[in-house]
């Protein structure tokens, strides 16, 4: 089975994002993905409403949105017009997740939930009926570039068995030798970002993320 690569702008050159999402409207890819970042999970500001936009004027990918931001419930709104495939809320920030989650379906997009690396998985699992997809963070800031940390392959393993049927994704510091592993792990969703935007070819290098699955 192939895996359904997300190229996570986040990571492309911001100077050249025309650029990258013409060469990216080449590449067979699941969604363009944009990280809207406003200093609560991470220290950075990524997109608002304004360059998610343009650039739902200049793909004709689906996009996926991952929300890490303090309060998600606006955003739900602000996205509506530009028809999401994928939202993302992270379960950290939600009192009552079922909520959010039926919001996001209400505007036509996939429901997901994230779940920061130390948050557990187990006492979210009353919710495998009413979520979409899970995404698991495989990295998180750590002041040396955010770097997959291989002990959360696990962590996909159980969000595979608890949460079955539903697609696991995975997003962080992910290399090709670590997309083969959370293959296996059962993520057949990947969030790329490093590892795509610093090759040369971004449509042969999705290509071969996209195989990891046949090369066991």
């Amino acid at each position: 089975m192939l895996t359904t690569i997300h190229p996570s702008l986040a990571s492309a050159s911001q100077l050249e994002l025309g650029r990258t999402l013409d060469v990216l409207n080449t590449a067979t890819v699941g969604s363009i993905h944009l990280d809207i970042e406003d200093t609560s999970f991470i220290r950075n500001i990524t997109f608002g409403v304004k360059t998610a936009t343009q650039v739902a004027g200049v793909t004709h990918h689906p996009l996926s949105f991952h929300l890490m931001v303090n309060d998600p419930f606006p955003w739900i709104e602000w996205l509506k017009p530009l028809n999401p495939a994928w939202v993302f809320v992270h379960v950290e920030t939600l009192a009552n997740p079922a909520e959010i989650l039926a919001l996001i379906n209400g505007i036509g997009s996939k429901a997901g939930l994230a779940f920061n690396p130390a948050t557990p998985l187990e006492p979210y699992s009353y919710l495998a009926t009413l979520v979409d997809s899970i995404m698991i963070m495989t990295s998180e800031p750590d002041g040396m570039g955010q770097r997959f940390n291989p002990l959360l392959i696990d962590k996909v393993t159980r969000a595979a068995s608890l949460f079955k049927t539903r697609e696991i994704w995975a997003d962080g510091g992910i290399t090709l030798a670590a997309a083969k592993k959370l293959h296996i792990a059962g993520a057949r969703h990947l969030v790329l970002g490093r590892a795509l935007f610093n090759s040369e070819d971004y449509v042969i290098n999705v290509n071969t993320f996209r195989e990891v699955g046949y090369e066991r």
